[in-house]
């Protein structure tokens, strides 16, 4: 997987004794866990294929255990499994990384369009311009700290000017996470943020990203992050999760819960 990126340091499977082979049964909650996955609307392919091979490895891998009951160092094992690729120059990359580094908690921004019209409210008539825009700039939202592009055409940009120094004296608060954090919303136990907070930098750093940094006052977890208008999930009614337990400053793999 490259020396620049370890999984925390996660190197065992459960530390259970299993005197047999194959994989448990439907009441693990390995099935309840899998269903989840797949009916989350937020879900990824990138969250959803590094989701669905640790809970394999840890609830139906047929070799996470030895012949004695003792349980497999996994770490090679997921790594043949995501195997690496090549890019031109020679560099291999780690499909670990990549798959982390798109999960990694952040806030995006929302794209740029093409062909937009002048948002400039007009004087001489009620109404926007409605020109074709020449530049763009953005308002920010100041309960969310999410920002809305705004578009404007040549005749206005000295309105385009007054936007962004508005913005500038109001730059707003911290925008709320929008992206990302779906991997530890199934994974990551009470504890373990500086673990996996490690594991998102390190999967930056492997992908030449050394500004990422973790979202300030919203923690990791897409699940603990507000939305706006709707209400929070109650925390009685907790889903089944894939229990890492930490060890050492490590990660080692656990049980569904």
């Amino acid at each position: 997987m490259g020396a620049a990126l370890h999984l925390a340091h996660a190197t065992e499977l459960p530390t259970r004794k299993r005197k047999r082979k194959g994989g448990g049964g439907g009441g693990d909650g390995y099935d309840q866990l899998v269903a989840r996955v797949y009916q989350d609307p937020r879900m990824t392919p990138e969250a959803r294929e590094l989701i669905l091979l640790l809970a394999w490895l840890t609830a139906r891998d047929p070799n996470r255990s030895d012949e004695q009951g003792n349980p497999r160092k996994w770490r090679k094992r997921a790594s043949d499994i995501l195997g690496e690729y090549g890019r031109p120059g020679g560099r291999r990359e780690s499909r670990l990384a990549d798959l982390l580094y798109a999960d990694r908690p952040r806030y995006d921004f929302p794209p740029l369009s093409y062909n937009q019209p002048c948002a400039a409210p007009m004087i001489r008539r009620e109404g926007l311009c409605g020109r074709p825009a020449s530049d763009n700039d953005y308002e920010v939202d100041h309960d969310t700290g999410w920002k809305t592009p705004v578009y404007f055409c040549r005749r206005h940009e000295p309105w385009g000017g007054q936007l962004r120094e508005q913005r500038r004296r109001e730059p707003g608060p911290e925008p709320i996470p929008n992206a990302g954090g779906l991997v530890v919303s199934y994974l990551m136990s009470d504890g373990q943020e500086q673990a996996w907070a490690r594991l998102y930098r390190e999967a930056a750093e492997w992908k030449r990203d050394r500004q990422w940094e973790p979202p300030k006052g919203y923690g990791l977890r897409a699940d603990d992050w507000p939305t706006p208008g709707q209400e929070q999930p109650s925390k009685e009614e907790e889903p089944f999760r894939l229990r890492l337990i930490a060890s050492d400053g490590g990660l080692i793999a656990g049980a569904v819960q």
